[in-house]
């Protein structure tokens, strides 16, 4: 028997899947985690472990082994947005959503999808596919789950299995009756199975992490969540969990924003500039004859053959470069904005603080923020992002007070600072911090964002005029585009005060 090494196999199985760029496996050391093994980079997250056990099974299940892996980071969840769909998807359909119960659901889902797809494609294929399988169907202390589960696969692929006779395994043939290719059923699929599967949980199969790129990789932590946006706060946290992740308000308006883009728009102006030699014509002016280019190209000047002149073009000069400004955010904590829920005020507000923070931050601005209601939170000036966005998040949920010495103590730290205001204008002591704020808008760039004009108080919202540019918020679905766009114009160098 010639020897082999899992290294090799591990080559093989690459080959086979076309050399997807995947890092190879460890092999885990005799009682010790692969992240605590000395001399290697603690990957927190990284999936592809082998143990001494699945090495002595042979070179040939240890090869559909790392095929099936290979499937799952290539074609089934394959991505962290992908992954997360499922995970929400099997989360609707339990009845409890328990993040543990759905990472389950969705890795029994997927193995079922990546080994359907490995079994079609060829016979080598489909007898290591079922190699993994009789393996597990041999063991003695399978539950009703991985039975009904094995059932399904016996019907499904016509293989040799133990299988289970209960109902379940019958609606789970209905669900999959449309094949597994198409990804728009998926999510669906994902949540009918976990309806039909939660009162079996749990079992052997769904153990492990969910297995997608990003989190094999190490970068699950800080690679944006698709569809944040439509997730309430409590959803979002609860699909993280359930892919072994953490989520809080910080991680969820990050996420939202990055689908945001600020288009910039600089001004600049144009200018002639001279282009290349072009023919000199008896209509054109004789000032514009290049006599000495014209009789270096041949001794005799005849009109429009040998005659030439500068030809002139007009074009775009880049605009002059201007200091960027720092920014403070002033941000409407209090009851009447509503609280953090999609849709809210307090929401369209925080994101729309979160987009312009992180815009102004990777123009090299320096940023401060408050967060107020009857109290407040104020973040001096600072270059830590995440610092200004865990104040952000605060809710403080009492009555308006804006506090003007604060505002105007920062202001006049940074002379010329852009201040952004957002508030449902309900503020109750005005007239007591007038004088600080009007000090701190002659300082600074005094922009206010007016939302709820249903509610406005106008008294307030006529004082606020005279501070500077005031933005009347009439559908609050357009505060995020507003503060949006004057954040672009306010780093474009372009005036947006006058």
């Amino acid at each position: 028997m010639e020897p082999w090494s899992w290294a090799s196999v591990w080559q093989r199985s690459r080959r086979n899947w076309h050399w997807p760029l995947l890092p190879p496996p460890r092999v885990a050391l005799q009682g010790q985690d692969e992240a605590e093994q000395p001399g290697q980079f603690p990957f927190r997250n990284y999936q592809i472990t082998l143990d001494r056990e699945t090495l002595s099974l042979g070179p040939l299940y240890l090869e559909g082994l790392f095929d099936h892996l290979i499937a799952h980071y290539i074609f089934c969840p394959r991505s962290l947005d992908e992954a997360a769909l499922l995970a929400r998807s099997a989360l609707e359909g339990l009845k409890s959503p328990d993040p543990d119960r759905a990472r389950g659901l969705v890795n029994i889902f997927s193995d079922i999808v990546v080994d359907s797809l490995r079994l079609e494609k060829s016979s080598e294929d489909r007898e290591k596919v079922l190699l993994g399988w009789r393996r597990l169907a041999e063991q003695s202390d399978l539950e009703e789950l991985d039975r009904v589960v094995l059932g399904l696969l016996r019907n499904y692929w016509e293989a040799d299995l133990r299988f289970s006779d209960r109902p379940e395994v019958a609606l789970l043939e209905r669900i999959f009756s449309a094949g597994f290719r198409e990804r728009s059923l998926w999510p669906r699929q994902c949540r009918q199975m976990a309806r039909i599967l939660e009162p079996l949980l749990p079992g052997i199969l769904g153990q492990g992490p969910v297995r997608c790129q990003e989190i094999l990789n190490g970068c699950a932590d800080a690679a944006p969540l698709a569809g944040a946006e439509n997730l309430e706060p409590g959803q979002y946290t609860r699909v993280l969990a359930a892919l072994g992740l953490e989520g809080d308000l910080v991680r969820w308006y990050r996420d939202q924003s990055y689908s945001i883009t600020i288009r910039e728009a600089p001004r600049s102006r144009s200018e002639e500039h001279p282009s290349g030699p072009e023919r000199w014509r008896l209509t054109d002016p004789c000032s514009e004859l290049d006599a000495a280019y014209s009789l270096s190209l041949s001794p005799r000047l005849i009109p429009g053959v040998t005659t030439y002149k500068r030809g002139r073009e007009w074009g775009r000069m880049a605009p002059l470069g201007r200091g960027v400004p720092d920014l403070l955010v002033v941000l409407d904590s209090s009851r009447s904005m509503e609280g953090h829920r999609l849709g809210s005020k307090t929401h369209r507000a925080t994101l729309a603080a979160f987009k312009a923070c992180r815009y102004a931050h990777s123009k090299g601005a320096m940023l401060a923020a408050i967060n107020f209601s009857e109290k407040y939170l104020a973040v001096p000036w600072t270059r830590d992002l995440s610092a200004v966005e865990r104040a952000l998040v605060e809710f403080f949920s009492t009555r308006t007070h804006i506090p003007g010495k604060a505002v105007r103590d920062l202001a006049e730290e940074r002379p010329g600072c852009l201040i952004l205001c957002i508030t449902d204008t309900h503020i109750q002591n005005l007239y007591q911090e007038w004088e600080e704020m009007e000090r701190a808008a002659r300082t600074g760039s005094f922009v206010l964002f007016c939302i709820d004009q249903d509610y406005k108080d106008r008294h307030v919202e006529e004082a606020l005029a005279g501070l500077g540019r005031v933005y009347y918020i009439n559908r609050l679905e357009d505060l995020v585009s507003m503060v949006v766009e004057v954040t672009g114009r306010a780093y474009a160098g372009e005036s947006f005060i006058s």
